[in-house]
């Protein structure tokens, strides 16, 4: 399980060094593309394989799910971790989240993300502000069976 963060910083060549504990749940090749919260995902393979299924379902008559299935796979790229264990972010990736030189890793269960450290501590500080709350809307929602409203109010 990928989880904690780390502080890094990319090189002039656009190469971080992935954290040991990360390496080892993420293998030796990964795919990394577009996160949803412009960050960078990492995905292991096997776990990139699964998520390559679910987006088979989406339906191709629905515009929303065709732009999001072509913009996902089109910035997708398969990446080696080299013997230093690092690894290349391409140009692309790196615009899209805004990440030049600090960055930070953060374990996200089943893959890793890459935020701008300043664009992480921004969003983790909007999260923590509302985080009791978030929690007893995740076990309301938990709680209830399907169909019916999540809250009574």
């Amino acid at each position: 399980m990928l989880v904690g963060s780390y502080n890094h910083k990319l090189d002039g060549k656009g190469r971080t060094v992935l954290p040991a504990k990360f390496r080892g749940e993420l293998g030796s090749t990964v795919v990394a593309t577009i996160g949803i919260d412009r960050c960078i995902a990492l995905y292991p393979v096997p776990r990139w394989e699964e998520l390559l299924l679910k987006l088979k379902d989406l339906s191709s008559f629905k515009k929303k799910a065709r732009d999001f299935r072509r913009v996902l796979l089109s910035m997708a790229t398969e990446q080696e971790i080299d013997g230093a264990g690092r690894i290349l972010i391409p140009q692309i990736l790196r615009d899209y989240a805004g990440a030049n030189t600090e960055i930070t890793l953060i374990g996200a269960e089943d893959h890793m993300e890459i935020w701008d450290t300043a664009k992480w501590e921004e969003h983790r500080a909007e999260v923590l502000l509302d985080f009791s709350d978030m929690a007893e809307e995740l076990d309301d929602a938990a709680d209830a069976p399907a169909g019916l409203p999540h809250k009574v109010s």
